[in-house]
Parts: structure tokens; C-alpha cells; sequence
């Protein structure tokens, strides 16, 4: 039999169950009317989105193939159907209670699954608080009226173009990558929001005192503000132009003085709630970095070393590589609901399905001594998806014997130490158009290979 440490034990369960039963139970009874038992109940079909949004390539199909084949059935209901084990692999009920779950009641759930996962966000040994990097990206949406009304389209002088757009802001753990809760809103149109105010919103959910980690694009008086306010301390790049303005140009080539910042007039026009006497102290630093074309401005409030400080800023790439692998590995770069609420529901169980990865990661690095980001996520999705069938089993022996040897597998899929940074001439492939471009009224336009 195999005997796993308590923490090990959790995670299984909280990915086993996601959530207690009855937290399930208390969820469900909001649901407006009576509901009879039945198959697809909130708990099935939150787990069955999260299944389908591991594997890359899933589809309803497939997921429903593995519920009848069993492979949830701890999860099911008491009903009759699933007591004979008589469940229908077509898929359209499983759609009828995909849409029919609110958005609201997949909110909750989603949010408390993310608040579970990130009592897995411990500090690492070289600095004290949790460090969270903050950043935005954008995701497509399909060409449906419901969603162009609240996801507007790209424009230029050429007129609109096909796919709405939705902006998201993430908040991730530098240490083990896992996630927050995402804010997210429409990237163009009347009601367009900047990514500063998503990540406001998104800092509310923040651990207390926990650092947060930009670069320029959120090195701007009121969000740092917003953040020091909440009691996070800040470590935020700034454009030259910025910088210079605050007289960090003397401080080259490698220098620091301690600084009062406060509102420009341009600040004041931009959040016109900042109070008046509203500034925050902390510490410009510029340093000329080998490997950087321009100067390194930096604004914090950390009382540490200049060189600890700028060793700090370097983790902020880290939330690149997390939103690549939220995009392509786990296929979000183009959300396929074809309403507002299907969209954003992608996009929860997406996150979740994103963080669960991550904190079999940082169990697995726990085994070798390793740093979780020293293994490869694209790996440990894919070995994830192998096994899930035996994670999801209804005997706990099966469950506790695939946690052990996923952990062991995923703990061997190191990434490559490299003795040099390997560098590319910038270039992409030609795309030849062999057919006009379509315009979004539906009529053909010339394209430039005509």
C-alpha cells in the first residue's frame, strides 16, 4: 500500500473532490426552483470542464466517454442511472448543463477552488513574503453578435476586424507559477478597461503583504499606489521617460536615492480619487545592466540590496512563460463559447485547470529538491492527462498509487540547464493569402497577392 505524506494526501484529495460535498451541496441549493437528483449535478459538470480543458485536444465528446465509462463515479450523484451504471455518452445533455449552471454559481465555486490552491503559495528561502507577478494578455473570442456587443472587435482605417477581443489580468506566484482569481474585460470599445484597473481588481484577492512584481506598463503612480495602500510592498520597472522625469539619470550608472513619489498633473487628470496628499516613499534605482539595451529604472519599496533588488526584477519573466502556457499548452488562446457567459466560464476553468498543473509541480519538485519552475509544465500537463483516469478512480489505493507515480514522472522532466542563452536573428515566416480577405459585412476584399 502507499503511504503519502499528508500534504501529498491534500492535494489528492482536493483535486479528487475539488471541493467538499457539501460545500457542493450549498452550492447547488442557490440554484433557483427544485432540482431531482441527476448525473450532470454542479460538481460533475465543473469537473468534466476541467478534464476537457487539460487535454488540449478534448472535446465534449471524449469527456463524456470517460464519465460513462466510469472513470467519475465517485463524483456522480445518487441517482438510478448511476447506480446501474447507465449513463449515455452522447453529448447533449452534458451542453444543456454546461449553459443551464450560471455563470454567478460557477464564480463561486471556481474562486474558492482558486482560494484552496493558493494556500499552496509559500515564500521562498531568499526572500520572506510571497511574491506575485502581475500582467495582462489578450485572448479571441468567436465571431458571434452577443459577443462583439460586449467584446468589440479591433479597428483601424480599414474598418473592423472578425474576432472580438477580451483583456485578462492574472496575478502568479513567482515561486510555483499557481494563479489568482483573473479579472478580465472588454480590450477595445466604449467600455474598454486598461489592464491597470484589472490588476487593481485582481490585487484585492491578493495574500496580505505579499510583493507585487511589474514591469513599466504598471509602473504608474496609482497603481502602485492602489498597491501600497492594500499593504503590498511594490517593485515595479519604469520608462525612461518616467524615470527621467524623477530624476533618476544622475543615479547611472549604477545608483539609488531614497524618493518621495507623488502625482503628476497628468496622474491627477488620469484617477481624479487620488487624494490629495497622496504620495508613496520608497527608493529609485537605475543601474546599467549587461544585456540590456537601455538603463534599468526601478522604483520599490523593499528595504534590500540594490544587486538582491534587480535579481528580484529578473523573475518577472517567469509570468511570460505562465501566460504562453495558459495560451498554447492548455489552448486558450482562443476561447470557443459562443456567448459572453461561455467565454468567461473558459476562462475560470481554465485558470483552475492551469493551477491544479502547477501544484502537482511544486509536490513533484518537493521529491528531488528541486524549484518547481525547473520543471517542465508542457510535460506535466501532458503526463497529467495520461493519468487522470486512475486520479479520478473510485478506489483511494488506485488514486494514492497514480499520485505516487505521477509525482516521480513528473519530477524527471527537468528542464535543460543551458551553458549559453541561445539567441535568434528575428524573423517570421511569410503567410501567402490564396484567398481574398473577407471584411466583416460579409463581402470580399482584394487581397495584396491579386
Amino acid at each position: 500500500m502507499i503511504q503519502l505524506d499528508l500534504d501529498e494526501q491534500a492535494i489528492l484529495d482536493l483535486f479528487s473532490d475539488l471541493l467538499p460535498p457539501e460545500r457542493w451541496a450549498e452550492l447547488e441549493g442557490e440554484l433557483e426552483g427544485a432540482r431531482r437528483p441527476q448525473i450532470y449535478s454542479l460538481r460533475v459538470v465543473a469537473a468534466m470542464m476541467i478534464l476537457q480543458q487539460l487535454d488540449a485536444r478534448g472535446t465534449q465528446e471524449q469527456v463524456v466517454q470517460k464519465l460513462a465509462a466510469g472513470r467519475l463515479q465517485h463524483r456522480l450523484p445518487k441517482s438510478k442511472r448511476a447506480r446501474a451504471k447507465k449513463i449515455s455518452a452522447n453529448t447533449g445533455t452534458y451542453c444543456t448543463a454546461c449553459r443551464q449552471f450560471p455563470l454567478a454559481l460557477l464564480e463561486k465555486a471556481c474562486a474558492q477552488m482558486l482560494a484552496e490552491l493558493a494556500k499552496r503559495i509559500h515564500p521562498g528561502a531568499d526572500l520572506g513574503p510571497v511574491v506575485l507577478l502581475v500582467d495582462g494578455s489578450s485572448f479571441s473570442l468567436e465571431h458571434d453578435q452577443e459577443l462583439l456587443q460586449h467584446y468589440p472587435p479591433a479597428r483601424n482605417q480599414n474598418g473592423a476586424a472578425h474576432w472580438g477581443m477580451m483583456r485578462v489580468v492574472v496575478l502568479h506566484d513567482v515561486h510555483t507559477g499557481i494563479a489568482l482569481y483573473p479579472q478580465w474585460g472588454p480590450m477595445y470599445g466604449d467600455k474598454a478597461v486598461a489592464e491597470q484597473e484589472l490588476a487593481e481588481r485582481a490585487l484585492e484577492k491578493a495574500p496580505p503583504g505579499s510583493v507585487v512584481l511589474g514591469d513599466a506598463n504598471f509602473g504608474i503612480f496609482s497603481f502602485a499606489y492602489k498597491a501600497v495602500q492594500l499593504n503590498h510592498p511594490v517593485l515595479f520597472r519604469l520608462t525612461a521617460q518616467r524615470a527621467q522625469a524623477m530624476g533618476a539619470g544622475v543615479l547611472l550608472p549604477r545608483g539609488e536615492r531614497p524618493f518621495y513619489w507623488k502625482p503628476t498633473r497628468k496622474d491627477r487628470e488620469a484617477t481624479p480619487s487620488l487624494p490629495r496628499e497622496a504620495q508613496i516613499q520608497g527608493r529609485l534605482l537605475a543601474i546599467q545592466v549587461p544585456g540590456f539595451r537601455q538603463p534599468l529604472y526601478l522604483f520599490t519599496t523593499l528595504i534590500l540590496p540594490l544587486e538582491q533588488v534587480v535579481g528580484i526584477y529578473g523573475w518577472r519573466w517567469n509570468i511570460e512563460l505562465d501566460l504562453r502556457s495558459l495560451k498554447h499548452t492548455l489552448d486558450l488562446f482562443h476561447l470557443r463559447g459562443k456567448s459572453k457567459e461561455a467565454a468567461e466560464k473558459e476562462v475560470l476553468v481554465a485558470t483552475v485547470a492551469y493551477g491544479l498543473v502547477r501544484m502537482f509541480m511544486a509536490a513533484a519538485a518537493r521529491r528531488p529538491g528541486v524549484e518547481p519552475r525547473r520543471l517542465s509544465f508542457t510535460a506535466a500537463c501532458g503526463l497529467l492527462n495520461l493519468m487522470v483516469d486512475e486520479l479520478c478512480s473510485g478506489s483511494r489505493e488506485q488514486r494514492a498509487q497514480a499520485l505516487d507515480r505521477l509525482l516521480r514522472l513528473m519530477a524527471t522532466r527537468k528542464l535543460p540547464k543551458r551553458s549559453k542563452e541561445r539567441h535568434y536573428d528575428r524573423a517570421v515566416w511569410g503567410f501567402r493569402a490564396s484567398f481574398p480577405f473577407r471584411r466583416i459585412d460579409g463581402t470580399p476584399s482584394k487581397s495584396k497577392w491579386h
